[in-house]
């Protein structure tokens, strides 16, 4: 067991007293009236939130999201005679967004027409016990594939009720660890039962969930293994170790639940790092740096280790959880360590904040990308505060570029300096951090998905290698906005879900690749709604390449490598003036042999090669100080050249 600060439990019981409220309610009351600027909207305030989402449908449009106030108040100046528009609200903070208010019809100038309603009410039991489940969140879809706007939540009784247009509608009931359901009795939609809506007239759809059994404990395994420093090997005590589902994994929880934190009882967190969502266990390590804890068997996890002092580590020395390692763990497993870099010796500091247009924060992940001639390589990752802030410190000083990923709501977007939801990073602006920097904030744009439909596929690099932590955005061609995204796994796949019947330009982007086309996907009842064979192919470029790669040196020459130090990979560039038979190595300071980075003939010229801190093997070597040889012969036997340079691995 470890002891608890004072500091650290009232962080505990701050974070605790926020996630205890809960969704806010629904707002009530919502009203339209015509004024010289446009439709004026008021309702009544909902406790607990923190801001409201208004959202607008014209004609028999699909709703829209059209701003988000920190008010009860909005002035839509968007309207013209002529048009029949619709409107509601909803209220949100860091938990999630409430059930819509009620809906309001506006015309310019002139009476609003009546729209034909009815109910859709039900109660959701457990089906092998019969009691009621509460929390469970009810969607309704139209035939034509489109997600009506209004949801409904189980009560405590297990009992909901939505007020729709009328029409026909497929439910969906789904809540976190149950198996999801649609109306009645099928897993899928294309078996799913219609549910008619008639003017002032009650349908009822009642579910009966299918909950997911927890491993009995004969199905909980051990994970073990230790936390050193990785300058003196020396161990660290008192270090978090946290063993967390994965990025995708988290989303579909969130996509359960309809909430921003996923299912609560997995949230933790964790001082001077932020909130971790889809968390397992948490351990810290004992005085040996050993830590060890049960976690149920064959799923696949992501590990973070972190103490304050050092650089926080996901499993295998990678920096953000996109790129983290997965481990999918089907029986007891040691050896899984860490070895954590202390804070950098340097005093340079980044801040700034995740927000929307409309400069309401945004909690988000961030990562922070360090610019190099060649490439951009991710060296840090934030969670921001309930409000958006983010803070970077002991940092090197340099180029950087930044990339906002939010918990839910909003679409993954790169820092720019005046415009908001780039998702290319080509298209991102750097910046330069020396001292303290501040202001670096990262506008997001909201998503919009309304739908069933979805399109999947995989991701691969040229030469059929799947490519992990890819942001796929599904985007509009009409109106350029995005509508969902989803974000690769090891695998190379994808599957965005929730969208509207249409078509979609598919955008991939991560950082240090290209991609030549984005092409367009439609999905409609003639595929089912479904794409899933969208394959993608991008290629690792190189970034600040010289225009004298083809210039044949006057000399052999072995440059330092950059970056360095560097984490997690370095460039060794060499000149050949004659074609050479050439061999590079990398040896650690005792003289052994760690990895041979190209053995062979080339041509006369400038070269380069990559070591990215693995051996010979393909394991990851520890953080300290390598050297890298050449040795080249040219083919005509007249010359040799050999050559020693030292460079630094900082994990």
């Amino acid at each position: 067991m470890f002891k608890l600060t004072t500091s650290f439990i009232l962080i505990l019981l701050a974070v605790t007293f926020v996630w205890a409220q809960g969704v806010p309610p629904a707002p009530t009351n919502l009203t339209a009236t015509d004024t010289l600027m446009g439709a004026n909207l008021e309702w009544n305030s909902s406790a607990g939130a923190f801001a409201y989402r208004v959202y607008k449908a014209v004609d028999g449009s699909p709703f829209m999201q059209i701003a988000q106030v920190g008010r009860n108040h909005f002035t839509d100046p968007m309207v013209f005679s002529g048009f029949v528009y619709r409107y509601f609200v909803t209220a949100f903070n860091h938990v999630g967004e409430s059930l819509p208010s009620n809906e309001v019809v506006f015309t310019l100038g002139g009476s609003p027409p009546t729209r034909p309603h009815g109910i859709i009410a039900g109660t959701v039991v457990n089906d092998s016990t019969g009691n009621p489940v509460p929390g469970v969140r009810i969607r309704f879809f139209k035939t034509n594939g489109f997600m009506y706007f209004r949801e409904a939540r189980t009560d405590s009784l297990g009992n909901y009720s939505a007020r729709l247009d009328t029409g026909a509608y497929f439910v969906f009931a789904s809540k976190w660890t149950y198996i999801p359901e649609w109306f009645d009795n099928s897993l899928t939609r294309q078996g799913a039962e219609l549910v008619a809506v008639t003017e002032g007239n009650t349908s009822y759809a009642n579910f009966g969930l299918t909950q997911v059994p927890p491993p009995p404990p004969p199905l909980l395994v051990t994970v073990s293994g230790n936390v050193t420093d990785s300058a003196t090997g020396a161990p660290i005590s008192g270090a978090f170790v946290v063993i967390m589902r994965t990025n995708r994994q988290v989303n579909i929880m969130n996509n359960y639940e309809g909430t921003i934190l996923g299912n609560r009882d997995e949230t933790f967190f964790l001082p001077g790092f932020g909130t971790l969502l889809g968390v397992m266990r948490v351990a810290r390590t004992d005085s040996n740096g050993n830590y060890d804890f049960k976690v149920p068997n064959n799923q696949t996890y992501i590990m973070l280790a972190y103490k304050h002092g050092y650089l926080p580590e996901f499993y295998n020395n990678k920096t953000n959880p996109f790129d983290a390692d997965r481990l999918l763990i089907t029986s007891d497993i040691s050896g899984i360590n860490f070895d954590l870099v202390i804070n950098p010796n340097v005093q340079n500091s980044l801040a700034g904040q995740v927000k929307d247009a409309d400069d309401n924060g945004v909690i988000s992940k961030v990562v922070l990308f360090k610019k190099t001639p060649r490439g951009l390589f991710p060296v840090r990752c934030a969670i921001t505060d309930s409000v958006g802030n983010y803070f970077f410190n002991y940092l090197y000083s340099g180029y950087y570029y930044a990339k906002a990923v939010p918990f839910a709501n909003y679409a993954p977007a790169w820092y720019d300096i005046d415009s908001c939801g780039i998702i290319r990073w080509a298209n991102a602006d750097s910046f330069f951090v020396e001292g303290n920097l501040t202001g670096i904030d990262i506008c997001v744009n909201p998503i919009i998905p309304g739908g069933f439909a979805s399109i999947a596929g995989t991701v691969r690099e040229t030469g059929s290698t799947a490519v992990q932590g890819v942001t796929v955005y599904a985007v509009s061609p009409q109106t350029n906005s995005i509508i969902n995204y989803d974000i690769t796994e090891n695998d190379g796949t994808f599957e965005i879900q929730n969208l509207a019947p249409g078509s979609y330009k598919i955008v991939v982007d991560k950082e240090g690749y290209s991609s030549s086309s984005e092409p367009v996907y439609s999905v409609s009842e003639e595929n089912n709604y479904t794409v899933n064979n969208a394959e993608f192919s991008i290629t690792n470029i190189t970034l600040g390449a010289g225009g004298d790669n083809n210039i044949v040196p006057s000399s052999y020459s072995l440059k330092q490598n950059y970056p360095n130090p560097f984490n997690p990979s370095t460039e060794i560039q060499f000149g050949l003036p004659l074609a050479s038979s050439v061999n590079i190595s990398v040896y650690n300071i005792l003289g052994q042999q760690v990895a041979i980075l190209f053995t062979g003939e080339l041509n006369a010229g400038n070269h380069s090669v990559i070591w990215n801190g693995t051996d010979a093997i393909g394991k990851s070597v520890s953080s300290g100080i390598y050297f890298y040889k050449i040795t080249a012969n040219s083919l005509n036997g007249a010359n040799q050249f050999i050559n020693v340079r030292k460079m630094m691995l900082i994990k």
